[in-house]
């Protein structure tokens, strides 16, 4: 592809300790074509953009193959900007404009075709406070407050991605990283756990916090040169409402290991107690140090339990990795080094990580080393298909399912790599650069896709992705306007009762599309802390908006909601947001710099918040509108249709 001149930009760069090249300035308007530079050099200051986080991987282009790039300024359903693509098309860097004021607020960077890395700037000054890692580099979502490069809490990460945080907290002594990721006092009080309880967690963080450095400083198990290589844990359990006068379920793991990797020796870290807060999870001890035979006991926060680190002399249910299993390990290890390096063939790489895989499967020494192993085969192998790194994935995931017989897999386990293999296969063939399909093609792999889905359910009705097939089934049923099958599937995906958050979202969403014709009746708090009561608001029509500040097609909505507002100035209609973000700092934030002015309340816990899975908010946005007296006229409306449903209950 030959690179194109764009006479209407310009590259303006903000230098900094983290990186270069913060922004570019969509100034079409305001330049002569004398004033842009050559295509040549907008390429090359486009391409030496650098992510402000520095553990982000992501394609890069030599100065030979940047020859056979191309630049172009496009329109997109996200916004307004430009599109680096590689050398065979595929997308490099996407930098736009998402709200239409001529200044770049988005910058994604990718790898093999697929979004990896993602920097936003959402008070729109020119300078980025979101960070999230995407598709195959995780789901982190960091928030830097300040602007300064430096992620300030985290909206989203996982237990996985934690443990890989303590590591590089303890490798650096960098007391600061590790403290925003232990739980906060606030946290703490919505866990709704017994006083007893809550200030013993206190008194634990708080420890943790102050003794962080001194512990980093005199600890020698990691080291600079220490690298994170895995998660070990038993499964995550529950403590149920009601224990030691809890008042909420509280999901956490005990006994967590991190493991690692320095100059070719593994080592372990025990990182302890984590707690699940929204979506993210939470710490609560100083880490330590595992040598190797050693039995560390622990009575742990939550659960009586003890830990030792897996060795041929070890017991059974211990958690770790023997020392028989280091040199496979270490093969892993390297075989993650070339992939990020991208010294080969990608494809060879994910067949040749695979096949170390399956020997740590074979060689795992209790149940719960082969479910983490084999865990660990079908999330991988199943990304790597999708992203197009490994094209023989699915087929690589088919064999396998064939083989977990004679490992001594468990049905749940061989359920679990069923079900990404049906997502792969469905979502390799939708995204086939090669297909040609027309909408009926479309259509035919969706419904092959749901059959698929039904199938599993079938014959794995204990799984737990068995309530996820079941609401995906719903999910489709319900966007395509076949209530009456999405009631049915929602219906069986709730049997569960409340023993599991799918189930109970199941049942929210069946209470949500019988909500027309009943009272919408809500109490709560704004987001700045303003008492609110939905009775007050009667006499009117009113539209509650669930929105979140990471959402764009929320963000859409909502502007079209400010011109509805505007068009019926002179009429009681209402509009109520409900910010579903995993803090109210987040949508507060937001608002500061988009203003939309009507009131917004705040339920703390995201999609797993209360409102949220009382009423089965599953995606976002979503509207329910209700008329003068608080009765539900509409439920799912889409912002397009939204005028033409107010314009009757106006009147």
């Amino acid at each position: 592809m030959h690179c194109q001149s764009q006479n209407q930009i310009e590259f303006s760069f903000w230098i900094g300790p983290a990186q270069a090249a913060m922004a570019v300035v969509l100034a079409g308007a305001l330049l002569t074509p004398a004033a842009a530079a050559e295509p040549s050099g907008q390429l090359s200051k486009a391409l030496s953009y650098k992510p402000r986080q520095e553990d982000v991987q992501y394609e890069q282009v030599t100065r030979e193959e940047m020859e056979n790039c191309s630049i172009e300024e496009v329109a997109r359903a996200d916004g307004k900007g430009f599109l680096v693509a590689g050398p065979g098309g595929q997308p490099l860097r996407w930098f736009a404009d998402t709200n239409e004021d001529n200044r770049l607020d988005r910058w994604s960077y990718y790898d093999a075709g697929v979004e990896v890395y993602r920097e936003l700037d959402t008070d729109f000054n020119g300078t980025a406070d979101e960070y999230r890692w995407l598709s195959t580099q995780g789901l982190r979502w960091g928030i830097d407050r300040d602007e300064d490069g430096e992620i300030d809490a985290w909206n989203m990460i996982s237990a996985e991605e934690v443990t890989a945080e303590v590591v590089r907290a303890a490798a650096s002594g960098d007391d600061e990283r590790f403290s925003r990721l232990l739980i906060n006092e606030a946290e703490i009080q919505s866990l709704g756990l017994g006083q007893e309880k809550v200030e013993l967690l206190e008194q634990r963080v708080a420890d943790a916090r102050e003794q962080f450095a001194a512990w980093a400083g005199g600890q020698n198990v990691v080291t600079s040169k220490s690298r994170w290589t895995n998660f070990g844990a038993d499964k995550p359990g529950i403590v149920p409402a009601g224990t030691d006068g809890s008042e909420k379920d509280v999901v956490v793991y005990e006994n967590v290991v991190a493991l690692l990797e320095d100059n070719g020796e593994a080592k372990q870290l025990l990182v302890g107690t984590m707690i699940q807060v929204g979506a993210t999870w939470r710490l609560m001890d100083l880490p330590k140090a595992v040598s190797d035979g050693s039995v560390i006991s622990s009575s742990g926060m939550f659960f009586s339990a003890s830990f030792s680190p897996r060795n041929p002399a070890a017991a059974e249910n211990s958690v770790g990795i023997s020392k028989a299993m280091e040199r496979l390990v270490t093969d892993l290890q390297e075989v993650d080094a070339q992939l990020q390096a991208g010294e080969a063939d990608p494809a060879v790489l994910q067949a040749r990580r695979a096949d170390v895989l399956e020997k740590l499967i074979s060689a795992s020494a209790s149940a719960q080393e082969r479910e983490t192993w084999i865990h660990q085969f079908a999330d991988t192998v199943s990304a790597a298909a999708q992203t197009g790194e490994y094209p023989g994935g699915v087929r690589r995931l088919r064999d396998f399912i064939k083989k977990l017989p004679s490992v001594d897999a468990t049905n749940d386990d061989v359920a679990y790599v069923v079900f990404r293999t049906l997502t792969a296969d469905h979502n390799q063939k939708m995204q086939d650069p090669e297909a040609d399909y027309d909408q009926d093609d479309y259509e035919r792999l969706q419904k092959d896709y749901l059959a698929d889905l039904e199938s599993f359910v079938r014959k794995y009705p204990r799984s737990d992705d068995s309530s996820e097939a079941m609401i995906q089934i719903a999910l489709s049923a319900e966007f395509s306007g076949d209530i009456k099958t999405a009631e049915k599937w929602y219906s069986q995906a709730s049997a569960g009762g409340d023993s599991t958050l799918a189930s109970r979202k199941a049942a929210g969403a069946l209470r949500r599309l019988k909500l027309v014709g009943k009272k919408f009746q809500l109490q709560g708090k704004t987001l700045d802390g303003r008492a609110f009561n939905s009775t007050s608001y009667l006499g009117g029509p009113v539209v509650y908006h669930c929105w979140a500040s990471w959402c764009d097609g929320c963000k859409a909505e909502m502007r079209a909601l400010k011109e509805l507002q505007a068009k019926y100035a002179n009429t009681k209609l209402r509009i109520v947001g409900i910010n579903l973000d995993n803090s109210a700092d987040l949508g507060s934030e937001f608002l500061k710099g988009s203003p939309f002015p009507w009131v917004h309340l705040f339920y703390e816990g995201s999609l797993d918040s209360q409102l949220a899975v009382v009423y089965g908010i599953l995606t976002l946005p979503v509207n329910v509108i209700v008329d003068k007296k608080g009765q539900v006229v509409e439920t799912g409306v889409h912002w397009t249709e939204l005028d033409g449903v107010l314009e009757g209950l106006v009147r």
